[in-house]
C-alpha cells in the first residue's frame, strides 16, 4: 500500500476480538504495517466474546495476559457476542480505562446505538475491499494510540 503512511505509538497492548481468523490476520498485519517496526505494540487475539471477558478478567488460560488498552472487537460471533461482551466489560471498572471500539461488517443503525449505549468508544465498519480495510484498522490504530491520550496505570488504579 504506496499511500499509507508510518505512525509510532504509545506502548498499549491491543487485544483482537474476532471469531474470523483471516479478520484478525489483517488487523494484525495492518496494525504492524502502519508501525514499520518502531514501537510496535503487543497484539493478542482471542476468537469469542466469551474469550475476551476472561482475558480482560485474567481467568483460567489467561491468567497471566497482559492488560490491553485498546480492545477492537466485533459484534456477530458465536457464543457470547460483542454487544454482550462489550456490556460486561463495562460493568466492570477495572477496565473503565479501555479503549473499546467495536469493529464489525454490521451497518445497522440501531446497532450501532445500542454499542454506543453498551460504552463503545467507537463505532467501525469493517470494508470489503482489502486495501480499504486496511487502511481502515490503521487510521483506527493511529487515533488510539497516537491521538488519544490514555490515563496513566497509577492513576486508573487509583480510581478502581
Amino acid at each position: 500500500m504506496k499511500d499509507v503512511y508510518k505512525f509510532s505509538a504509545q506502548a498499549v497492548p491491543i487485544l483482537i476480538v474476532d471469531d474470523d481468523q483471516d479478520c484478525r490476520q489483517l488487523i494484525r498485519d495492518a496494525i504492524e504495517e502502519g508501525h514499520g517496526g518502531h514501537g510496535r505494540p503487543e497484539v493478542m487475539e482471542v476468537c469469542s466474546g466469551e474469550e475476551a471477558v476472561l482475558f480482560l478478567r485474567r481467568e483460567g488460560r489467561f491468567a497471566e495476559a497482559p492488560r490491553p488498552g485498546l480492545v477492537l472487537m466485533d459484534i456477530e460471533m458465536p457464543g457470547m457476542g460483542g454487544q454482550e461482551a462489550l456490556k460486561l466489560i463495562r460493568r466492570d471498572r477495572r477496565f473503565s480505562d479501555i479503549a473499546v471500539v467495536m469493529m464489525t461488517g454490521v451497518t445497522d443503525d440501531g446497532q450501532k446505538r445500542l454499542a454506543m449505549a453498551n460504552g463503545a468508544n467507537s463505532y467501525t465498519n469493517k470494508p470489503t475491499d482489502a486495501d480499504t480495510f486496511m487502511r481502515t484498522v490503521m487510521w483506527t490504530a493511529d487515533y488510539w494510540l497516537r491521538i488519544h491520550q490514555f490515563p496513566s496505570r497509577t492513576q486508573v488504579a487509583e480510581i478502581a
